[in-house]
């Protein structure tokens, strides 16, 4: 089993640094996503923001120690879940508004239907033309996706995320991502070195990430700056039995 677990940091090295540390886990070895870069703000103080990023932990090959450290953590991470259950039908209302004006300026006959799932908004937009609305690789429906979640989230304590679908196209392009994250992880473990995904969003390295989450045999980590990156995927050094019986696993 996976769990998920965010560090934060001035930088994203120094959060990726503080992991290593508090997860006793070497930093070729640390398979995370970074959620955010740390920015400096004005004179370095109006608007500053810390860098976060996830962690993904292989549960079962961590000690009874690693999981003291992770109970902090854990309990956050419940903290957020109870925080989920949070009227969302106000936020998902200005997005459907938001959004059916935007669709509707780009091509006539749109329908939005909303559905809130936890502090995530999903909606799905109904039109004939949906080529027009999806852009070439997808990316005039991440414009649109980045508008309407700026939106959303103006009025919204709790950070909402928002995912924007029309005609199946996230589903089938999630099943690409998952076909291609299989066969990159093969051909890092058959060569018996590191094999790179192209370039890549967030959203779409999140979803290699978690796709090869529990494939122990490899490792995976974004790299580059930003918005689009590559997604590298590592085959993990393999141990004798004498190592095993020394060293702690990752």
């Amino acid at each position: 089993m996976t769990s998920e677990v965010v560090f934060k940091g001035k930088t994203v090295a120094q959060a990726i640094q503080k992991a290593c540390q508090q997860l006793e886990i070497k930093e070729e070895n640390i398979r995370y996503e970074v959620v955010t870069e740390g920015s400096a703000g004005i004179f370095g103080i109006v608007g500053a923001k810390k860098a976060q990023i996830s962690v993904f932990i292989q549960e079962k090959q961590a000690d009874s120690d690693l999981h003291q450290r992770d109970s902090s953590s854990e309990a956050s991470r419940a903290a957020d879940e109870d925080t989920a259950s949070v009227d969302l039908s106000e936020p998902a209302r200005i997005g459907q508004e938001a959004l059916g004006k935007i669709a509707g300026g780009i091509t006539d006959g749109t329908n939005v239907l909303t559905r809130d799932e936890g502090r995530r908004i999903q909606y799905q937009i109904e039109v004939g033309k949906a080529g027009v609305l999806i852009g070439k690789r997808g990316q005039t429906l991440e414009a649109i996706q980045y508008l309407v979640e700026k939106v959303v989230n103006r009025r919204s304590r709790e950070r909402v995320r928002v995912s924007i679908d029309v005609v199946g196209y996230l589903a089938k392009k999630r099943k690409n991502l998952e076909t291609l994250a299989e066969k990159t992880a093969k051909k890092a473990k058959k060569n018996g070195r590191s094999a790179t995904v192209g370039q890549l969003n967030a959203h779409d390295r999140r979803i290699v990430h978690l796709a090869l989450k529990d494939d122990l045999e490899v490792t995976t980590k974004s790299v580059g700056r930003g918005y689009l990156r590559k997604l590298v995927v590592m085959p993990k050094k393999r141990r004798n039995n004498s190592q095993k019986g020394r060293q702690r696993p990752n």
